[in-house]
């Protein structure tokens, strides 16, 4: 499983890497989102237009995010750029995202109230490095810590994932057919395959790309003297921390949608008169 697994995540790098249409509107969506960030952080609300600008800021971040979204997926399944369907699309995704972020809200309230009860000791009001010991470990503090890795950069990820997968895997029409119960097992469906060991795994590996390798690489200090040359490396390590953290991502996110089984066909019912005709 694990070296299928590895050759899929493989598969899909390769694929990106030699479709440069398709790189090139990944970058330039990409772009858009960042500049986007950038100006919506930088703006100060001083004048009448800034807030305006905030605020329309505010919504456009969300919609360049999940029109990105929809654009992979859409790509790992081979469709395209249709852009009226990747807009239909992610619209879906933001609908199947707010439950995911009100739980998550929820969730982020009760660990904080339950890490509020063993609260780390304060360190001590004098200092000496010579004689001091170094602090035992709160195992409390690492245990929330590891708790909220485990569910806010793990678990809530991959469930919103396999729910935006199967949110357009379908039309609304096909998704609600057959009523509350189907459209509750779809969901639990969902849910089972994003915790599954292959999904999991999939995951695993472009965590390492997408957020540990671009942590590395900001983390990062060089010894090198000159203002210049100080800047110019920083930049280097922004533009190349942004290219790992888009293209693992697109990986990721396009393995895990290729690793779902297809829905079946929707099943084509005659109609009683060409049945009656035919008999």
């Amino acid at each position: 499983m694990i070296i299928t697994t590895l050759k899929a995540w493989i598969s899909s790098a390769k694929t990106l890497m030699t479709n440069l249409r398709s790189l090139i509107v990944f970058v330039v969506v990409y772009a858009l989102l960042l500049g986007t960030f950038y100006i919506f952080v930088s703006t100060r609300e001083a004048t009448l237009w800034q807030v305006l600008v905030t605020y329309l800021f505010l919504f456009l971040l969300p919609a360049e995010f999940f029109v990105l979204q929809a654009a992979i997926i859409d790509w790992a399944r081979d469709l395209g750029f249709d852009w009226k369907r990747i807009l239909r699309h992610a619209l879906k995704i933001f609908v199947v995202t707010i439950p995911v972020i009100i739980i998550g809200w929820i969730i982020w309230l009760l660990v904080n109230r339950l890490a509020g009860r063993w609260p780390a000791p304060l360190p001590p009001l004098v200092f000496d490095a010579k004689s001091a010991k170094p602090p035992p470990v709160h195992w409390p503090s690492l245990l929330f810590s590891t708790l909220r890795f485990l569910l806010f950069a793990v678990a809530l990820p991959l469930a919103a994932i396999h729910l935006w997968i199967e949110a357009t895997a379908r039309d609304v029409r096909a998704a609600f057919a057959g009523g509350a119960r189907t459209v509750f097992k779809r969901i639990a469906d969902a849910l089972a395959r994003a915790f599954a060991s292959e999904s999991v795994f999939i995951y695993g590996l472009g965590l390492i790309v997408f957020a540990l390798i671009p942590y590395a690489i900001l983390s990062w200090k060089p010894n090198i003297k000159g203002t210049k040359t100080d800047f110019t490396v920083f930049i280097l390590q922004v533009v190349i921390a942004f290219a790992f953290i888009l293209f693992g991502w697109i990986v990721t996110l396009a393995t895990l949608v290729r690793s779902r089984p297809e829905p079946p066909e929707p099943e084509v019912v005659a109609p009683a008169a060409v049945v009656e005709a035919a008999a």
